[in-house]
């Protein structure tokens, strides 16, 4: 996996207004050369981001977590700041910390990583977990994508995720669609899945904009009818219904 999605979870962590530091080539907890990011704010969960080949999944519930919580309970570690202030280790840090893993997923071993993602998030030890797992086919969608709106990345996940057209085509054709727009909504899809500090902007409306809204579906007949219908009282509904009835029995 190429290191464009260290830079994808660097953008969104600091977009978020996260204080973010990390540390590269933990050689003893990982075996290979990677990077441990860590982000924070005040009053907010630490986040653990780094990327992990699948062959190594089996080992996060077991070395790579109590490590990790080694590593950052003992504070011996010097991490490279990225954004903000300094992250310092609190006590809330034990129930409070979310590990965040990318990893690659081919297509021949869809169902082996599905039940490492399961065995992973489900257990309850040290860390909550969050596992997104992405096809190695649409690394080269994704990128070209991020790349494109990486000065305002979050705003592009936004804007997209809300597209209701694009919505449609996606729950219409799931996987089966290898087009490029749905690639890129099925990864805006798993990001707002799995990171859970990623929150849609949603307009408000006012009882008036949705009354309105409404009367302009209507016909002029069907707006009366409604109207008659709101000054009902609630023992002349049968009788209503029932002229109802004649009235389209007669037409």
């Amino acid at each position: 996996m190429d290191n464009f999605f260290d830079e994808l979870m660097e953008c969104i962590f600091i977009e978020s207004n996260f204080s973010l530091a990390k540390i590269d080539s933990f050689d003893e907890i990982f075996t290979i050369p990677t990077s441990i990011y860590i982000a924070h704010k005040p009053h907010s969960d630490y986040f653990i981001y780094f990327k992990l080949p699948e062959k190594l999944l089996p080992n996060v519930t077991d070395d790579i977590q109590i490590k990790l919580a080694s590593l950052f309970k003992e504070g011996n570690t010097s991490f490279e700041m990225l954004n903000g202030d300094e992250i310092k280790i609190t006590s809330s840090f034990e129930k409070n910390a979310t590990l965040i893993i990318f990893t690659d997923q081919e297509t021949t071993s869809i169902n082996r990583v599905a039940k490492h993602v399961i065995s992973i998030e489900e257990d309850p030890y040290f860390f909550k977990k969050q596992v997104l797992a992405i096809p190695s086919n649409n690394h080269n969608v994704i990128s070209d994508t991020f790349n494109e709106h990486k000065s305002s990345y979050i705003s592009y996940l936004q804007n997209l995720i809300s597209d209701t057209e694009v919505f449609n085509k996606f729950m219409i054709s799931g996987s089966t669609d290898a087009s490029n727009e749905i690639t890129e909504y099925s990864f805006a899809a798993k990001l707002y899945e799995k990171l859970p500090f990623l929150a849609l902007s949603v307009e408000r409306s006012t009882q008036g904009d949705l009354q309105e809204g409404i009367d302009n579906e209507l016909s002029q007949e069907q707006r009366e009818q409604c109207d008659a219908f709101w000054e009902l009282d609630l023992n002349q509904l049968d009788d209503w219904f029932a002229k109802i009835l004649k009235e389209e029995k007669d037409d």
